[in-house]
């Protein structure tokens, strides 16, 4: 499956713009929603990270090779303990930073592919919106969810990339 595109389909190229992979045209449309919703207050806020070789990094920390640990929390859920989120305020900055993870990622070249993914990324958008009831109430309303943006290694034969070592 290396070679077939999963990367390319995901973050594409900038221009055209009718090459953008999925995970710009996601940034666009939330920002394009906060934009037209004037009565809402919103924050925006990603993190990134990296599966690999069974260990779990974040791509953003200023120390990406530290290993994070998985935990679970009866209100939160699973989720990884000491994993940064940063708050951003349009389209072109989540763009950015997601650029500033891909940098921290585990690449290599195989036969089958010159810049294979070696690991399995999570790129998260947490996006919460508070707006005032229009009801009898008048109650302030949180509503908050998060969009998981996942770009999968790359997973082949041994014998069709000849990778060797710590790219196998």
């Amino acid at each position: 499956q290396t070679g077939c595109g999963k990367s390319f389909t995901m973050e594409g190229i900038p221009d055209p713009p009718e090459h953008k992979g999925i995970t710009p045209r996601s940034f666009e449309h939330i920002f394009n929603e906060v934009a037209v919703r004037t009565s809402t207050q919103f924050l925006v806020r990603a993190s990134y990270l990296e599966i690999y070789n069974e260990q779990i990094r974040d791509l953003l920390s200023a120390n990406h090779l530290v290993s994070l640990d998985l935990r679970e929390d009866p209100d939160k859920g699973v989720f990884v303990h000491n994993l940064s989120k940063h708050d951003v305020h349009s389209a072109a900055e989540l763009v950015r930073l997601m650029a500033r993870g891909t940098a921290n990622r585990a690449v290599g070249a195989t036969a089958m592919n010159a810049d294979s993914s070696r690991s399995h990324s999570i790129f998260t958008v947490y996006v919460e919106m508070a707006e005032q009831s229009t009801g009898a109430d008048g109650k302030e309303h949180i509503r908050a969810g998060k969009l998981n943006l996942v770009d999968l290694a790359g997973s082949e034969r041994q014998s069709k990339t000849q990778a060797e070592g710590t790219r196998l």
